[in-house]
């Protein structure tokens, strides 16, 4: 019987600042809200668009690049509806512009419009199916919508673009343990805790999976480490609570 929720979901990837029209694996803008920036999403050196598995945005119109320089302004002085704005007049420049409908998309989500975000992610993979942040963003919309078989096809899709998105893994084990395919979670839990020995969040996933499949030990050790990671996590009591219900007679 499922008696857990507190599951941990990684956010999602925010703002390209880099090069309009070339996506790039360039760190995302730390200020949007209200997801704060992730602190690690193992990104390889070279973008796997880069390698010949599919054409490269065209590069942008000049008019198309300064609607795009003047969103990002907009957006990091909160003037949510100007970038929109702004994104859309780039857009307009130069429909094949990917990275000004990623960064419309995050900023539809931050004005509370997931319809459209999922739309503008929808139109980045339709031009270019190898944007992995787009469907990496495009997998929590339909995870938080409830279409769990849609979101573990746009994280796998992330994986086979970004192998080492340890994120990524750790939102499919969610989806498919919402699914009841606790084994394939807990599989995704531990390639994410693999590529990443400190991504405290992907202990707590398992741990709970764990703990639903009354495996008490590896549960434990699981929860004790989440708690060596983060000794000051709000989650800390009920963390505690389960490890002395797990050691208990």
């Amino acid at each position: 019987m499922k008696t857990h929720k507190l599951k941990s979901f990684a956010i999602p990837l925010l703002l390209l600042l880099g090069i309009a029209g070339c996506h790039s694996n360039s760190p995302a803008y730390p200020g949007t809200q209200p997801y704060p920036a992730p602190p690690t999403l193992p990104l390889p050196n070279a973008y796997p668009g880069s390698q010949g598995s599919a054409a490269p945005s065209p590069r942008p119109t000049s008019a198309a690049q300064q609607f795009f320089d003047a969103a990002l302004e907009a957006y990091k002085a909160g003037n949510i509806a100007l970038a929109i704005s702004d994104y859309t007049q780039a857009i307009a420049a130069n429909p094949q512009f990917t990275d000004a409908y990623y960064n419309r998309a995050i900023a539809y989500e931050d004005q509370g419009d997931p319809d459209r975000a999922l739309a503008d992610y929808s139109q980045v993979i339709a031009i270019d199916n190898t944007y992995a942040r787009a469907f990496y963003n495009r997998g929590i919309l339909y995870y938080k919508r409830g279409n769990l078989e849609q979101a573990i096809a746009d994280f796998t899709r992330t994986i086979e673009l970004l192998p080492q998105a340890s994120r990524a893994y750790n939102n499919r084990g969610i989806a498919y343990d919402d699914l009841g395919h606790i084994d394939q979670a807990i599989a995704d839990y531990t390639t994410a805790i693999a590529l990443d020995a400190s991504f405290a969040d992907a202990y707590l996933n398992r741990g709970l999976a764990y703990r639903e499949k009354n495996l008490k030990t590896q549960a434990s050790a699981d929860f004790e480490t989440y708690l060596r990671l983060e000794p000051n996590s709000p989650r800390r009591a009920q963390v505690e609570q389960w490890l002395t219900e797990l050691k208990g007679p």
